[in-house]
């Protein structure tokens, strides 16, 4: 398969979670990524040899190896090479610009104003490379009182109002620890193509930047309309201001089960499927006012009802047979063993020489019908640096000629 990407080179440097997710894209659609690292001051990923041990293979450190055995990063650096640069050091640094200059995008996820004092802005960049697109990822806009803040994931998914969306009466709720960096990286791969289809319409550079503070705002859509005509909207945890009953409750046999009913052909399928559905027969709950106007009665007896399947897994296939929205809470050991995402060839198995051999997730990205597969394991620490270094050498030797 010839992929999208293919003959773009970019100069990557992203660091933890969600620049490393936008490059991972890139790499997965065929982009040459060159992950830029510093021995000194490795990306936090790659673990320190004494964080959380579950993150490694047979949670062993790997002693000389401990750089290069994170789960975590290993995940979300596939596909890629690393070359050791310290931007720090004069000779480095003109190295680095070197290696920009046969580069077509460089992508940072730094606070802002961090990469032009680096020496690596926008503005500095196009004297080496004229048609670079160049990414910037930063926590708070660059024009903002906050711009040169730090920010992680929950500071994101704070900032963005998305805590808030996913709260309840109780107050406003974490969607997990840093949900926002994933999303920036997405963000921030779709800059990339855009930044690239725009240089090939005019033939110059293009200077993005991705608020990530910013990114998950546009997942929202009535709440802005409603709270800016001064009208609040709370909505209830799990549920859904158009859906009733709309939740997730345990079955009989422990597992968890989420039902979203929008319409009143769904509810009467939904009370069809279960096996105490004498629990359900409400005639007032026969519409969708009427179960709205009886919310709290009514999700405490879908959970009772719930309780008593003995069977999750028969339950979700007759619901979802008869077109009711029904599906399992799936954890990450169930999903490792999905033979659907096997079969579909979302997970791949890599061998990698420090970590061993092991399963990856993909990309929800399907070209011709065909999943992406890395094309490598996630580098040893600036395990490329010779190679890259030594075609740059080779292109001056042919300069001098």
């Amino acid at each position: 398969m010839t992929l999208p990407l293919e003959g773009v080179r970019v100069f990557d440097l992203t660091h933890v979670w969600s620049g490393p997710m936008g490059t991972r894209v890139l790499a997965a659609l065929g982009a040459e990524v060159i992950k830029i690292e510093n021995r000194n001051r490795p990306d936090l990923l790659r673990g320190t040899g004494n964080d959380l041990r579950l993150r490694y293979p047979d949670q062993e450190y790997g002693g000389e190896h401990r750089l290069d055995r994170n789960a975590w990063f290993n995940t979300q650096n596939v596909g890629k090479l690393s070359v050791q640069l310290d931007l720090k050091d004069e000779d480095d640094r003109a190295t680095a610009l070197e290696l920009v200059a046969t580069c077509d995008v460089v992508v940072s996820n730094y606070r802002a104003g961090v990469l032009s004092r680096m020496g690596f802005g926008f503005d500095q960049l196009v004297e080496v490379n004229p048609t670079v697109v160049v990414v910037e990822m930063t926590a708070f806009p660059s024009t903002s009182p906050q711009a040169r803040a730090a920010g992680f994931g929950a500071q994101f998914d704070a900032a963005s109002g998305n805590t808030w969306l996913s709260g309840d009466e109780t107050g406003p709720v974490l969607t997990g620890f840093a949900i926002g960096d994933p999303v920036g990286g997405l963000f921030a791969a779709s800059a990339v193509v855009a930044g690239l289809e725009r240089r090939r319409v005019t033939g110059r550079g293009v200077h993005v930047e991705i608020p990530q503070s910013e990114a998950m705002m546009p997942l929202f859509g009535e709440q802005f309309v409603l709270e800016s005509r001064g009208q609040e909207s709370t909505e209830r945890l799990n549920g859904d201001a158009t859906g009733a009953p709309h939740g997730i409750h345990p079955a009989g046999d422990g597992r968890h089960v989420a039902i979203g009913v929008h319409t009143d052909e769904q509810y009467a399928a939904l009370v069809a499927g279960l096996v105490r559905r004498d629990l359900l027969d409400d005639p007032a709950w026969a519409t969708s006012e009427g179960r709205r106007g009886d919310l709290d009665r009514l999700e405490a007896a879908v959970a009772a009802a719930l309780a008593e399947e003995p069977d999750a897994e028969a339950l979700v296939a007759r619901l979802q047979l008869a077109g009711v929205p029904a599906g399992f809470v799936t954890g990450p050991a169930e999903l490792s063993r999905d033979e659907q995402l096997w079969a579909a060839g979302f997970f791949t198995e890599l061998d990698h020489p420090a970590a061993g051999r092991h399963a990856y997730p993909g990309l929800p990205i399907r070209i011709d019908g065909a999943a992406l597969v890395p094309a490598r394991p996630a580098p040893l620490l600036g395990q490329h640096t010779d190679e890259v270094l030594g075609a740059l050498d080779e292109l001056r030797e042919v300069a001098l000629r």
